[in-house]
């Protein structure tokens, strides 16, 4: 026997393998591999054992009969394999769960694998408390909040990732609070009392390439982790920097005018410049507070009035001259809308038109060449400036460009021309040689590009050629070696047209790396995944055992012989029936958080009319409206329906030979809440109705009272009447958007 063991079964084989393995021969272990020897504390070369009464396995009652009913009670023939969950001892006092997979074998011999799952339920239970954490803190705040240890960014909340411009936590979570897009600008007093012991100016450039203006305050926790609350303040830095520049260009537009410049708050002058009081001068020391109409001849006060309303009513009035006094100085009159002090005001431009009549040719002239003289000069000064602010700018950017340490950046025009990048590019590409040429640094790019056509699963070069089409270009952009995985890189690429006044097309490409992302993420979608599959497996042995009891209750039925005791152990039946099968649906869906109302429904309902002795024959009509439900609502539902069927076919149709139960369902918008929505189950038969009187406070059967219970749990309003039959009703409300997310 030996001997054939080992023939099929090499040592060397099992030896390698991850899980515990025992060979045996019935019930006895004659073999097994290191694992095995190491998880039951064996020896090399152990005489053979019975496991099944071995102290290392320490066995439940509810074990033993899962495993006889599985296994024991069934001929070798009708074996098939099966899998359980055992505590076993190693040593002393040392414990740990273990899941065992039992397979039967020909003449009698079998292989038992023992597979220590201690770990992973440490890694579920670490997952469930992380998930609980970050629902926390989703649901108390409104600011942007990360929690940060040893610069690696922990956990966030939903407004931050609104922030970064992301849709999932894991897109953020486990980089470095460096590699965010972060900058600092300066320090800010923090508020007394809140804990917040740095305070200062950032700016933020999410993931979209928008740039936030934040103001950030961090607070320390016990175990020396950070937590960042940030508050979004782009658009009121965007006004106060609009408003001071839009001060500074009135006042120097004002105080440097060579006209004179009133302005006007319903019709009364707010602020006048110099060359304004110089014309009034004459009228009197302060022009401040006047009607603006008073200051010209009882002629023309009509019309100033009339131009200054419509002008203030939005309307566009023609420029027009007029005379300040008989014989003395003639002004143009120049009428705009604008805003003083955060109100509606009327600016005039007065300009002195006088000596254009006398001489009107020579004025001209000297006009013109004035005029020209004075856009010279302001053009040649705006030259200047607009040079020196250009050179200042190119510097700051340089600078900005070669400073980011996670952006590799450059330029490029058709056949991939690089035509500016900074140093993180050409490290990128390997050019370490000091002042490599655009010649090098295009070389290098195509064919780097050419390698990765089929990398990627897309034409990465037709991505570069849509975005010199001037559409924007944004993907993921796998290099590397094709064959190992660990030895790729991914890249976060953006691809912008470059608007050109030539017409010359090029783009500007910022990338940064996602290659630890991308592993992380594969790393989290894995635990999630195994998540998933152990409550599934959680689900499909609570409605084994369920089934179990179903059975146990079964068999007791064949030892009670009285009729009232049957009875009831057929109801205790049909509510263990309905918990099954909400189970049963839930390990068989993709997604064990939520179950489908329709076919949960139906199958409990016709269960109960299918099972029921009786001589009437029932119809069943459902209109069920497709809604989903949680475990905490699914269950309670269930056994309420199961109370009102049961009842039906109990006592509906009595001395009929046919009968009709009608199940509704259907979600309600609640009047006046926009996010609320109410549930309505009702149960209807056409049989004899309620007893005269009937109350639910006075009913002592247990059906009743559980239904009570049930409905105080979903905190629903339940509702009984007798019309042509029995309908019962029962509504609870609930958020509408209960599984977003």
């Amino acid at each position: 026997m030996t001997d054939k063991k080992e023939e099929h079964w090499p040592s060397e084989w099992m030896d390698s393998l991850p899980s515990a393995l025992l060979m045996l021969d019935g019930d006895r272990v004659t073999h097994a591999n290191a694992r095995g020897l190491f998880l039951l504390g064996l020896r090399v070369g152990f005489e053979p054992f019975d496991w099944l009464q071995h102290q290392a396995f320490l066995w439940r009652e509810e074990d033993r009969m899962y495993f006889n009913a599985r296994w024991r009670k069934l001929s070798e023939a009708e074996r098939t394999p099966i899998r359980m969950e055992l505590e076993i001892q190693r040593g002393e006092g040392q414990r740990f769960q273990c899941e065992i997979r039992l397979s039967p074998g020909p003449g009698g011999k079998g292989m038992l694998q023992l597979v220590d799952i201690s770990e992973q339920r440490f890694r579920q239970q670490a997952l469930q408390d992380r998930e609980a954490h970050y629902r926390r803190l989703n649901d108390i705040a409104q600011e942007g909040i990360i929690l940060v240890q040893d610069e690696i960014v922990l956990d966030v909340n939903s407004r931050f990732l609104v922030m970064m411009g992301v849709d999932h936590p894991e897109q953020v979570v486990g980089d470095a609070i460096s590699q965010l897009g972060f900058r600092r600008l300066g320090n800010l007093e923090p508020i007394a009392g809140s804990g917040v012991f740095d305070r200062a100016d950032w700016m933020l450039t999410n993931k979209n390439g928008d740039e936030l203006h934040l103001d950030i305050g961090k607070g320390r926790l016990e175990d020396g982790s950070e937590v960042w609350m940030m508050y979004d303040v782009s658009d009121r830095k965007k006004i106060e920097f609009d408003l001071v520049q839009e001060r500074e260009r009135f006042r120097l537009l004002v105080q440097s005018s060579p006209n004179g410049i009133m302005i006007l708050v319903d019709e009364l002058i707010r602020y006048s410049n110099p060359v304004a009081n110089s014309l009034f001068s004459g009228i009197g020391d302060e022009l401040e507070g006047m009607r603006f109409a008073a200051l010209f001849i009882k002629e023309h006060q009509e019309r100033v009035a009339t131009s200054a309303r419509q002008t203030r009513q939005g309307r566009n009035v023609e420029e027009w001259e007029l005379e300040l006094n008989p014989g003395g100085r003639r002004l143009m009159l120049k009428w705009r809308l604008t805003i003083f002090d955060g109100q509606p005001a009327v600016q005039v431009n007065l300009s002195d038109v006088t000596d254009r009549y006398t001489l009107m040719q020579e004025r001209i002239r000297a006009e013109l060449a004035e005029e020209a003289n004075q856009q010279l000069t302001q053009q040649i000064e705006q030259r200047i400036a607009a040079e020196s602010a250009l050179r200042d700018a190119t510097a700051r950017m340089r600078s900005i460009v070669e400073s980011g340490e996670d952006f590799i950046i450059w330029t490029e025009s058709e056949g991939h021309a690089v035509t500016s990048s900074n140093m993180n590019f050409k490290s990128w590409l390997d050019l370490k040689k000091k002042g490599a040429t655009v010649e090098e640094s295009s070389a290098a790019l195509r064919t780097l590009v050419n390698e990765t056509r089929g990398l990627n699963g897309f034409d990465v070069n037709d991505r570069f050629v849509r975005a010199l089409d001037g559409k924007p270009q944004r993907f993921e952009w796998a290099v590397g070696n094709d064959e190992s995985d660990s030895e790729r890189r991914w890249l976060q690429l953006f691809l912008n047209p470059i608007e050109s006044p030539h017409g010359a097309r090029e783009i500007s490409a910022i990338a940064y790396d996602i290659t630890e992302r991308k592993r992380i993420d594969r790393r989290i979608r894995g635990a999630l995944k195994e998540k998933e599959i152990l409550l599934q497996e959680v689900h499909h042995r609570v409605k084994n055992n369920l089934q179990i009891i179903h059975s146990i209750l079964n068999l007791q039925k064949n030892f009670v012989h009285d009729e009232k005791t049957i009875v009831g152990l057929e109801e205790i039946q049909n509510r263990v029936s309905t918990m099954s099968i909400i189970h049963e649906t839930l390990y068989q869906n993709t997604d064990v958080s939520r179950i489908g109302f329709p076919g949960y429904m139906t199958r409990i309902a016709g269960n109960i009319i299918q099972g029921y002795q009786s001589n009437t024959e029932v119809e069943l009509i459902t209109e069920l409206e497709d809604i989903e439900a949680p475990l905490d609502q699914a269950i309670p539902c269930g056994l309420i329906l199961n109370e009102w069927v049961s009842n039906a076919m109990k006592y509906a149709f009595q001395g009929r030979e046919k009968g009709v139960i009608t199940v509704r369902l259907k979600a309600v918008d609640v009047e006046g809440s926009d996010d609320t929505e109410e549930i309505r189950i009702e149960v209807r038969d056409n049989g004899v109705g309620l007893p005269e009187g009937f109350d639910w406070s006075t009913r002592d059967s247990l059906g009743l009272y559980l239904v009570q219970a049930l409905s105080e749990q979903l905190d629903a309003e339940l509702t009984a009447e007798s019309d042509e039959g029995t309908r019962f009703l029962i509504s609870f409300r609930r958020p509408k958007n209960l599984f977003d997310g």
